[in-house]
């Protein structure tokens, strides 16, 4: 029986699928981080706010005023950094669902292979029934044909 002489070249590609998988899967996680950092920031800035505001209603010292206004200011950066960062991690998610797509096209056309490779084979061995089936029935034909003029 013939093998499929892609085989190993299957392999691989079905294990660069799962590399491939693995990899999106830590790109979406580490996006995930800085998607929850930066909701954790939002959150305190607008704690910061109100307490500002709270500032505000009372009695106040333009010290408090000051350092709310610096804390705003930096976590304003810092939410600002972390969009940049879930932009570019982002960009790097598409770029491994993108590898991911690749490699599964890859993978399925040496599967396409391997079943058509399959399927000749069937056909093959189809044809090697029906040759012996021939050889057979054959025989017979030719021996009672052998017999019926013997007596």
């Amino acid at each position: 029986m013939k093998k499929f002489r892609f085989e190993q070249i299957l392999k691989i590609k079905q294990q660069l699928e799962e590399i491939k998988k693995s990899e999106l899967a830590h790109q979406n996680e580490i996006l995930k981080g800085y998607i929850e950092k930066k909701l954790e920031f939002e959150e305190r800035l607008n704690e910061a706010k109100e307490e500002l505001k709270g500032l505000y209603m009372g009695v106040f010292f333009p010290n408090e005023v000051r350092s709310y206004s610096q804390f705003m200011g930096n976590l304003k950066k810092r939410i600002d950094i972390q969009n940049q960062l879930i932009y570019y991690q982002q960009a790097k998610v598409e770029e491994k669902k993108r590898e991911l797509i690749h490699s599964m096209i890859e993978k399925k056309k040496y599967e396409k292979l391997k079943e058509k490779h399959l399927i000749n084979l069937v056909n093959e061995l189809k044809q090697l029934e029906n040759k012996e089936l021939d050889g057979i029935i054959s025989y017979k034909i030719y021996k009672s044909l052998g017999d019926n003029s013997g007596r």
